[in-house]
Order: structure tokens, then C-alpha cells, then sequence
């Protein structure tokens, strides 16, 4: 009987121990899983010191009014710049961290070719409010807020809408469309397939084989904050849009590489509304690069190599850097007019 007891004691001494780790490790992983959104999604307000800003261009050429809106109780600041009589409004969709000035070199080039365009400041980012940018889905939701403001009035209900996205952005502007009726063709550039899929690729980049312990609760942190927006994923939108949708991709992409980017399905769509463009170019086919000149890249690629400056480049330097590639570009507006014509 003793051995039996014995034995009795020592198993319900395991059956405990095991019970309490299993506590211990679901308690930091909840907890490290928020501290990893916090870190990871943190506000951003300042860009980088190669960025080109509004005050290095001509700002009676390129007038812009001030929009505020609201985005899940977030007000939002964003920028209007109009034309007369435009063929139709380009509305941008930034990438993780990207401020209103993040593309403006292809903003200018929307204007100067009689399109007029809107761009904001995500949740959290720049002057728009938030005390961080949430995580992944977010750019849905501040995009759909984005296309309904602009049709609340700000733009005729007959004028084309597009949008132009990158990354993150390029996520947003092709799930947007399962919420949306407004838009009249997509441009997604570097845009992943699925959020939970890419943070857990680059958790896995980043501890290995932990990041599959760790899964679970990233996709859990990740539905509770978000819901049915959580993990939409963007490669069964192309599947079956009706809305005309250009994919563009890079070769060389290592933050949305092709296995976990929207390309892969829109080579297998088989949808006519889907074109699949894939860029090849050395330094431009990185995940950043693909609207820039070949000498643009180049020297962007040469400096973040070298570490970035830390104190504010001139503003000709500034220019240089973001020159955009009028043959991509030109691709862009003739996607666009072919879309609405």
C-alpha cells in the first residue's frame, strides 16, 4: 500500500509541475506576445533623413488642403491635392511606418499627369492619432475609413477612384475591395498574401523553431485585437475581383519575399482582371525600390549599406534619391486609364 501511495504522491507531484509550466509558459507567451505587438507596431512620427518632404518641393505647383477624418475613433490627418478637372483621384496607401511625404515622387508624378491624389497618416503614425499603428490589419481599416471620406464628398460621386499601395498598403488596397464598391482599379505593390503568414514568416527568420511554439498566440493576439479583419487574405480577393488589379513584386524583396507575397496567387488566378508584373532589376527589385530610376535605387541601396546619415541630407540629395522610373510610372497611369475607359 505505501508503494502504491508512493507512487500515487510522485505522479499527481508531476501531473502538477506540468500543469504549473503549462500555466507559466501560456502567461509569458500571452504576455510577450502583446509586448511584441506593442514593440513591433510602436508610433512612429518622423521619417527617415533620405525621405523627400514637402518643404524640398514647389508647394504652389503642388497645393495640397488638409483632411481630417475619422478610423475607429482615431482621427486621422491626411492631404487632398487637386486638379481642375482630373481624370480621376489616386488615393495612396503607404507602407508600415509611412508618413504622407513617403511617396510623394510618385505623387508629383499623378499630378503632372492631371490625376489628383489623396494621401493620409495611418492610425498612429505622423500627425494622425493613435499611440501605435495596432498591427497589420489596421491599414485595412484606415483605408476603407480613407475611400468613404473621400466619397462622403471631398470628390464628385462619378469620378474614378484608385488606389496605389505599397506593401502593408498593397495588403490594404486589395482586401479593401471585399468592403468596397467604390474603387475603380488596384495597384499593389510588395503587398503580402496574409498578416498572421507574414509576421510568423519573420518570426521564424528571427528565433527559429520557437517562433512555431509561439504561433499560436500570435494568431490569438492578432484575432482578438481585430476580429473577422484579423488574417483576410488578399490572394482569394484576386481570385475572384471583378475590379481590375495590377500585382507588382521584386525579385530581390526580402521583406515580402514571393512565398508569403500576392504574386504567387496572382500567377495562378487566372482572373483577366489581374496583371502579375514582376521586377527584375538589380536594386530596384527590392521591396522598396520598384518605382525608382536604376541610379535612384542604386544610391539608396549604396547608403542604407553604409548605415543611413543621421542628420538631414540636402534636399537635391533628398531629390536624387527618389526619382522615380517613368517607364513603371507610365505602366501605373496606362493600368489605371485602361481600368476606366
Amino acid at each position: 500500500m505505501k508503494a502504491v501511495s508512493k507512487r500515487h504522491n510522485f505522479i499527481k507531484r508531476v501531473v502538477c509541475f506540468l500543469l504549473a509550466a503549462l500555466l507559466l509558459y501560456v502567461v509569458l507567451s500571452v504576455t510577450g506576445s502583446i509586448v511584441v505587438f506593442h514593440l513591433l507596431f510602436r508610433r512612429t512620427d518622423y521619417p527617415t533623413t533620405t525621405e523627400l518632404t514637402y518643404a524640398d518641393i514647389d508647394a504652389d505647383r503642388y497645393a495640397r488642403s488638409a483632411v481630417a477624418f475619422d478610423s475607429g475613433g482615431h482621427t486621422l490627418s491626411g492631404y487632398l491635392y487637386e486638379k481642375d478637372e482630373p481624370t480621376g483621384t489616386v488615393l495612396v496607401a503607404g507602407g508600415l511606418y509611412s508618413g504622407v511625404d513617403r511617396h510623394l515622387s510618385e505623387i508629383m508624378y499623378f499630378l503632372d499627369h492631371n490625376w489628383q491624389v489623396f494621401v493620409f497618416d495611418g492610425t498612429g503614425v505622423g500627425a494622425s492619432d493613435g499611440d501605435s499603428i495596432v498591427g497589420l490589419p489596421q491599414a485595412k481599416r484606415d483605408l476603407l475609413a480613407a475611400i468613404r471620406t473621400l466619397r462622403a464628398g471631398l470628390i464628385s460621386a462619378d469620378q474614378p477612384l484608385v488606389l496605389y499601395g505599397h506593401s502593408v498598403g498593397g495588403y490594404a488596397a486589395v482586401t479593401v475591395l471585399t468592403e468596397t464598391d467604390e474603387v475603380s482599379a488596384v495597384v499593389s505593390i510588395a503587398g503580402f498574401h496574409s498578416p498572421v503568414e507574414t509576421m510568423y514568416y519573420h518570426a521564424r527568420q528571427r528565433l527559429g523553431f520557437l517562433a512555431d511554439a509561439e504561433y499560436p498566440f500570435l494568431w490569438l493576439h492578432n484575432r482578438v485585437v481585430f476580429g473577422g479583419d484579423a488574417d483576410v487574405a488578399a490572394g482569394d480577393v484576386l481570385l475572384a475581383t471583378e475590379v481590375p488589379v495590377a500585382v507588382i513584386e521584386g525579385s530581390g524583396d526580402t521583406t515580402v519575399p514571393y512565398e508569403i507575397g500576392i504574386g504567387r496567387y496572382a500567377a495562378i488566378a487566372r482572373n483577366p482582371r489581374v496583371e502579375y508584373v514582376r521586377v527584375d532589376a538589380p536594386y530596384k527589385n527590392t521591396h522598396s525600390a520598384m518605382w525608382l530610376t536604376e541610379a535612384a535605387a542604386r544610391e539608396s541601396a549604396d547608403l542604407l549599406a553604409a548605415s543611413l546619415p543621421e542628420t538631414e541630407l540636402p534636399a537635391e540629395t533628398r531629390m536624387a534619391l527618389n526619382e522615380v522610373d517613368p517607364d513603371f510610372m507610365d505602366y501605373v497611369l496606362d493600368f489605371y486609364e485602361r481600368a476606366i475607359t
